[in-house]
């Protein structure tokens, strides 16, 4: 089984860069694939489902996987810090099926935990308290009622405050927290992690006799992590048409 697990593609219509690596993805690499594995912030932004309709460049990106899934490539999308309101409708305009928060798969006869990794940050307090409010059910069915202009002024203004608070916070505050990795895998008695959010790319990080892979966003050049059936393998972003690699806008750089 050819396994490929990706997560903080950013995607949005101000980043051209991402996109073209991403269109080159899904037509060469993508399509090699058993099952892709999306760990959260697909999207720059996502404010919710009912959105969908009107929204162009969603729809371009849902049919991108809606074709890879008809051609027998399973799709498992996770939430993010940045989509974490996609719902039923999104996956099911992709062809995929919705992650829990915290997902349990084998592989290779290993328990290999999935997430995005934004809930191992436990040292950002501030990240953590307002995690805990936007991700209760209650926020979810407000924000989806919201008219479309108020939600992207909403999305804004979260935008602002997270690149504030960025500057103004230490980089290791916002890194994944040694106590609450362990503490998850313990939970879920996983020997395995893989997680994204930190956009501090690393493999294979052992610790207390367990793995841990940190997945790459996709505005850096570190590349997408494959398991082949046997083994992980880190492999390079695919080419662009032009022949040429992808790098240039960074719509926010660390931490999700």
């Amino acid at each position: 089984m050819r396994a490929i697990f990706i997560s903080d593609l950013h995607l949005n219509e101000r980043d051209a860069s991402t996109q073209a690596r991403f269109d080159a993805f899904m037509h060469t690499d993508a399509p090699t694939a058993n099952v892709i594995y999306v760990l959260g912030d697909l999207l720059h932004v996502w404010l919710g489902d009912a959105m969908l309709a009107g929204d162009a460049y969603a729809s371009r990106i849902t049919a991108q996987f809606k074709a890879l899934s008809e051609r027998g490539v399973k799709i498992f999308i996770a939430r993010g810090n940045r989509d974490f309101m996609i719902g039923d409708a999104f996956a099911d305009a992709c062809g995929a099926t919705l992650l829990d928060e915290q997902t349990l798969i084998d592989l290779g006869g290993q328990r290999t935990l999935l997430m995005h990794g934004d809930e191992l940050c436990t040292d950002d307090v501030r990240y953590q308290r307002a995690r805990r409010i936007l991700r209760k059910d209650f926020f979810r069915w407000i924000g989806n009622a919201l008219p479309r202009a108020w939600r992207h002024s909403i999305a804004a203004r979260i935008r602002r405050e997270s690149r504030a608070h960025k500057a103004a916070t230490a980089m290791s505050i916002m890194d994944a927290n040694a106590d609450a990795i362990d503490a998850a895998m313990s939970a879920q008695n996983a020997n395995r992690l893989i997680h994204g959010h930190t956009h501090r790319p690393a493999h294979d990080l052992r610790a207390n006799g367990n793995e841990r892979w940190v997945l790459s966003d996709w505005q850096q050049d570190f590349g997408y992590l494959v398991w082949d059936g046997d083994r992980f393998a880190v492999q390079p972003w695919p080419r662009t048409e032009n022949n040429t690699a992808v790098s240039g806008y960074n719509p926010e750089t660390l931490g999700g």
